[in-house]
């Protein structure tokens, strides 16, 4: 902190995670789309930044150039695709959405979609959406508390919801689900062993990392 307070030139301008909370977020990101810079890319690591400018690529526009689709040998057919920041530059400077490949999302079983809503810094869940789909028939549950009592109520009926499916598949969107289920059942317990829900609950399908490998998601407006 003091070396960024005694040098006479501005830090180095870095877009993350934190830029929400910040109330230079709008100018940091007008600057940022000015140079074009490489932290528009959300998933890029400082390391990685580091590799690129060694390689002469500084902006996002010089990266996109650098996406070259492979072809896949039948043994890596089946293999998920790794992501590719180049492949979301492109999709950036062509304002576009790119696909890679044949994406096949298999669902195996009866998809049981999953979406919480909760208090982080209470770490108290107040409500648990669930969805199941019955070939064209749709099933829906809004289970709702008001406190952390009935939270341990809810947990309990969702835990019975997905015993009353044959064949569970949990569905859900990025890492907060998932975080959910594994705090849920160090709390209040889970299902029984090897059962069912205890499999399901161990394996859910985490929708967002399928799109992150093979779409270029980061268009930005």
């Amino acid at each position: 902190m003091a070396m960024l307070l005694s040098n006479p030139a501005p830090p180095e301008l870095v877009l993350n995670r934190h830029c929400a909370e910040c109330e230079f977020q709008t100018r940091c990101r007008k600057l940022a789309l000015e140079k074009d810079d490489l932290s528009l890319l959300e998933s890029i690591t400082e390391k990685e930044r580091r590799k690129l400018r060694i390689k002469g690529i500084f902006t996002v526009t010089q990266l996109s150039y650098t996406f070259r689709p492979r072809k896949r040998s039948r043994r890596a057919a089946n293999r998920e695709e790794r992501h590719n920041h180049s492949l979301k530059a492109l999709g950036i400077r062509e304002k576009r959405i790119h696909i890679v490949g044949s994406p096949d999302l298999k669902l195996k079983g009866i998809a049981v979609y999953l979406d919480v809503e909760g208090l982080p810094v209470r770490d108290f869940y107040y409500l648990i959406g669930a969805r199941v789909g019955y070939g064209t028939a749709v099933q829906q549950y809004s289970l709702w508390a008001e406190s952390m009592a009935e939270e341990k109520e809810i947990w309990d009926t969702f835990l019975s919801i997905l015993a009353s499916v044959q064949q569970p598949l949990l569905v859900h969107y990025g890492s907060y689900e998932r975080i959910f289920l594994k705090r849920r059942c160090e709390r209040y317990g889970g299902p029984a062993s090897d059962s069912i829900v205890d499999q399901t609950l161990k394996s859910p399908l985490n929708l967002l990392s399928f799109l992150f490998s093979n779409l270029s998601t980061d268009v930005l407006q």
